[in-house]
């Protein structure tokens, strides 16, 4: 059960709308390619920012955050909601905060401009987690994210991964 992000693309892929679970974990994406140099999600600066903003409207929304990627350009999290209508208010917190903050635009000062300016570039991919199995999986991948968003290779940091697994390959 999957929506948003490039899937809305298609009309095959569009759906009457984004299913939440309040049982089963989610998985979330949110994607900009307009976060590049100094807006970069990455930057030291930008990625304690990100995390602080995070933390504050889950607290605040009362979504638990199991695990979360910085990866630059994009961001990874696998959240589990204690009740639906938090998620809605969440994601346009926390999406404007971070797009006030780091696209530079106004919060008092709307233009025309402005509107077609959007800092994400498509709505937030969400995809349910069903299971102990895919959600070891998305740990993992949200794992790897996070170590590439430091700078390592995808082969280095698959290799870090099972190694930390106890795996040997």
């Amino acid at each position: 059960m999957d929506y948003g992000g490039e899937l809305l693309k298609k009309a095959k892929n569009r759906s009457y709308g984004r299913p939440l679970s309040v049982k089963n974990s989610m998985h979330l994406v949110l994607r900009s390619t307009k976060a590049k140099g100094q807006s970069s999600f990455a930057t030291t600066e930008n990625r304690r920012m990100v995390r602080q903003l995070v933390n504050k409207f889950a607290a605040k929304y009362g979504i638990k955050i199991y695990n979360f990627a910085n990866v630059g350009n994009h961001l990874h999290l696998h959240i589990k909601l204690s009740h639906r209508y938090g998620f809605e208010k969440f994601i346009r917190a926390f999406t404007g905060a971070i797009a006030l903050k780091l696209g530079r635009f106004s919060r008092w000062k709307g233009s025309k401009q402005q509107a077609k300016d959007r800092f994400f570039d498509y709505r937030p991919f969400t995809r349910v987690v069903m299971g102990m199995r895919a959600a070891l999986t998305l740990q993992d991948y949200i794992r790897l994210n996070e170590l590439e968003g430091y700078g390592l290779q995808r082969k280095h940091a698959r290799f870090l991964i099972n190694f930390e697994r106890g795996s040997p390959s």
